[in-house]
């Protein structure tokens, strides 16, 4: 059996995995206020060949600079290349986040909130990326002991192919979906999956409204649950039998939590063409205040993405169509 070692980071978990020889650190782990000297300590002196980033939010790769720092490669999938850049909300998917809250169908007053969210985001990602700068405020997320730093470092291996082997028999394999470079870790012989994001336990990612940067020319917009459900249902044929998350405990019913995720994106989705059939069509704030009417106002950006997100799946299942701004079942 390869061995593998679980590092609890706060509410991340990395993996340092043995195989032939190498050792592979899945996840950089986040960059918070002591998290550096928790992975020393773990580590206990053991360095990585190599870390692998599953994606490149900042709790997975925000210590990527700090290990190339010491000499150690880090591995991402280059269509994620923007997060590690600084490049994350910038000036350009700033304007085009605010283009797609004003197009969406919401009051004023939600709008104006929405852009203003938007705004203190970019200044809290801008004080995050600053070189030694101070911790920022944890604000109300309990999740980590201080707030998050993700500096800016150039990945020594960009990935780009569908499937990658990154130490003797374990692979990295594109799962676009949480991110456009979103990868899964799979070690086939011990039939492992080191999900990252990609299936947690007892949690359901939910789509987000981002950008696509690697293809100059393509679509602002990523559509990020068409493709997550897309990479989930490969993962599901590939008979992984062990999933060690990137966030949670490690568990063993894998298939049963992928066909759990799968039915429940099966059943939003359906809820929401009911109610684009329901209202005669729509805009996304119309579907979001017809199905969560209580919830869309306080949890605005939450709310909105996963109505998107199943609209994405509708039209690209050819059962709903878009004209300037307005949703109609097919």
């Amino acid at each position: 059996m390869v061995p593998v070692r679980h590092i609890r980071l706060a509410d991340n978990s990395v993996y340092l995995l043995e195989a032939g020889g190498e050792r592979l650190l899945i996840d950089t782990g986040p960059d918070f206020r002591g998290s550096r000297e928790a992975l020393a300590a773990a580590l206990q002196g053991v360095r990585p060949s190599l870390v692998v980033a599953t994606h490149g939010h900042l709790d997975h790769a925000g210590l990527g600079g700090w290990w190339q720092a010491q000499g150690v490669d880090v591995a991402i999938h280059q269509e994620d290349l923007h997060y590690t850049s600084g490049h994350q909300l910038d000036e350009a998917e700033l304007a085009a986040l605010g283009d797609y809250v004003r197009g969406c169908g919401a009051p004023r007053e939600i709008v104006d909130e929405a852009v203003a969210t938007l705004a203190a985001r970019r200044a809290w990602t801008q004080m995050a990326r600053e070189p030694g700068g101070a911790y920022p405020a944890s604000g109300r997320d309990s999740r980590w002991p201080s707030g998050l730093r993700y500096e800016p470092f150039t990945p020594a291996r960009p990935l780009a192919e569908p499937l990658t082997e990154v130490a003797p028999g374990v692979f990295a394999v594109a799962s676009p979906g949480h991110t456009p470079g979103n990868m899964v870790v799979w070690v086939p012989s011990e039939g492992w999956l080191f999900s990252g994001d990609q299936l947690l336990p007892e949690i359901t990612p939910i789509p987000a409204i981002q950008g696509y940067r690697a293809h100059p020319g393509a679509p602002w917009r990523f559509r990020s649950l068409p493709r997550f459900l897309d990479s989930l249902a490969r993962i599901r044929e590939s008979g992984a039998t062990r999933c060690f998350p990137g966030h949670g405990e490690p568990f063993d019913n894998v298939r049963a939590v992928i066909d759990a995720n799968l039915l429940q994106a099966e059943q939003r989705t359906e809820r929401v063409r009911e109610a684009l059939i329901e209202r005669g069509g729509g805009t996304v704030w119309d579907l979001a205040e017809a199905i969560y009417p209580r919830a869309v106002r306080r949890r605005f950006w939450q709310i909105i993405s996963t109505i998107q997100g199943h609209l994405d799946v509708l039209e690209e299942q050819g059962r709903a169509v878009t004209e300037a701004g307005r949703w109609l079942a097919v």
